[in-house]
């Protein structure tokens, strides 16, 4: 596709300013920056993030509607800047990244239009409007859709760019005033939202296709690849469905299956220095993955669908992955219905304990002292550690037990299912230590829960009147 010419935005006529200077008054004439003043992309990211522009009849360069039903997470790594996320563009439902740009021939210059990763992108998303507006392609020479902010702006880009420089890093609206909420306040409501966290996590896996042990595993691996990984893994789960999977004799063979439809068996070339038992193992999933996708023909990904960069080794993709192909070696959770197993633990006299258990996955040996397929490392423990599965638990059981409980009307499975939540220790991260520091630190995972869709759902997206926090503040 040629390029479209669209000629640059018209400046916002400019606005008059009066200052006093020693008793002088000096009228300032106020222009909007032109295009070719640079504008840091982040402000660009928090545009779309917090829909700062109208979104009234919006279109994209072709003149189809656009319809913005989830702006995305914003990805602080490699590739697409928002992942997951979910607009209609004319009739149709599209689910994948947006990419943000102050101008289009960024894309280009970025080489996105060469790189796999961004053929995942649904919507492209421009500043400013330049020579390649409208013409953005794919890897596969597919065409991006694309919108234009300038134009559409909910303020002056002058004073966008000074609000964004200048404002604070508190992004609670009723930080000051918190300690003017009473404590039993602030905790009911805490606590309901954690119910309405886990709730909504179980009403996105009922909405998923597939058995309910596919959409198991397929909570389980996206657990697994963590916020980086989490799409390819859950890929990776639908391309080896357990019923699959469960045919392989081999717990090598089902490593090398796994491992080749990910993408991630190294070639000859890549093992010319490897010591002679990474290259061995590495050879040996390589002949046994060729005999196996002549058998199955299943679709491989591409190696740059995986993101390494600032991962910490024991989270590298390989050694994950591994650790996946382990539950369904004998007496792990996949090897068989998992379900049994699932709701006698529930019933136990230590379900917390029982549930942990069953989530056990130890690799092969090999991986004691590998984190990937190319070269050795230092002797680790290759084995899935507690807190990565007391946030299985939240992120994949648990929820997977809700729904489950829900479609056999089983009220009993739900509570305990619940309680089990609540017997977790409380997890740490950026979230939950903001509130920690304004005095309300998280009792258990359950409360954490509580305190993440607050501030997602509420404290994020000014939803300062439907939170009870909120409204106590305004109308004690």
């Amino acid at each position: 596709m040629s390029p479209t010419l669209m000629s640059d935005p018209t400046p916002a006529p400019p606005s008059h300013e009066v200052y006093e200077v020693n008793d002088t008054r000096i009228a300032v004439d106020l222009q909007e920056p032109k295009p070719n003043v640079q504008v840091p992309e982040t402000l660009v990211q928090d545009l779309w993030q917090h829909q700062r522009f109208d979104t009234e009849n919006l279109t994209t360069t072709e003149g189809k509607s656009v319809l913005i039903l989830h702006t995305g997470r914003l990805n602080s790594d490699a590739g697409p800047d928002f992942q997951n996320a979910h607009v209609r563009i004319g009739d149709m439902d599209w689910r994948g990244h947006v990419e943000i740009h102050t101008r289009s021939g960024n894309w280009f210059e970025h080489d996105h239009h060469t790189d796999p990763r961004y053929d995942s992108v649904v919507l492209h998303v421009t500043l400013h409007p330049d020579v390649w507006t409208g013409g953005l392609l794919r890897a596969d020479e597919s065409t991006v859709p694309e919108i234009v902010l300038y134009p559409r702006l909910n303020a002056p880009l002058r004073e966008l760019l000074h609000d964004f420089h200048t404002r604070t890093t508190d992004e609670l609206p009723c930080a000051s005033r918190w300690d003017e909420v009473p404590d039993p306040v602030k905790r009911d409501w805490i606590a309901h939202l954690g119910r309405e966290r886990l709730t909504d996590k179980r009403d996105r896996i009922a909405e998923r296709d597939g058995s309910l042990e596919e959409r198991l595993q397929e909570c389980l691996f996206a657990g697994l690849g963590y916020s980086k990984n989490d799409t390819p893994m859950t890929t990776l789960a639908r391309r080896l469905p357990p019923s699959l999977v469960r045919r392989l004799s081999t717990s090598r063979d089902r490593e090398a299956l796994h491992l080749g439809v990910a993408g991630l068996l190294p070639s000859p070339q890549d093992l010319l220095d490897a010591d002679r038992q990474t290259a061995d193992y590495a050879m040996d999933l390589r002949d046994r993955y060729r005999r196996l996708q002549v058998r199955h023909e299943i679709p491989e990904m591409e190696s740059t669908n995986w993101t390494f960069f600032r991962l910490r080794p024991n989270n590298f993709p390989p050694v994950r992955i591994a650790q996946a192909t382990a539950w369904y070696d004998d007496g792990g959770l996949l090897a068989n219905d998992p379900f049994p197993i699932l709701r006698s633990s529930l019933q136990s006299e230590d379900p917390t304990a029982a549930l942990t258990a069953a989530l056990s996955a130890a690799p092969p040996a090999f991986w004691r002292t590998h984190y990937h397929l190319k070269k050795a490392a230092s002797d680790h423990d290759p084995r899935l550690g507690s807190s990565r599965k007391e946030t299985l638990l939240v992120n994949a059981v648990i929820p997977i037990l809700l729904h489950d409980a829900n479609r056999r009307r089983d009220n009993d499975q739900a509570d305990a299912a619940l309680q089990v939540v609540r017997s977790l220790h409380t997890p740490s991260d950026k979230v939950i230590r903001r509130f920690q520091d304004l005095g309300t630190p998280a009792q258990s995972a359950f409360e954490a829960q509580g305190l993440h869709q607050l501030y997602r759902k509420y404290c994020t997206e000014g939803g300062c009147l439907e939170c009870h926090i909120g409204q106590h503040l305004l109308n004690p």
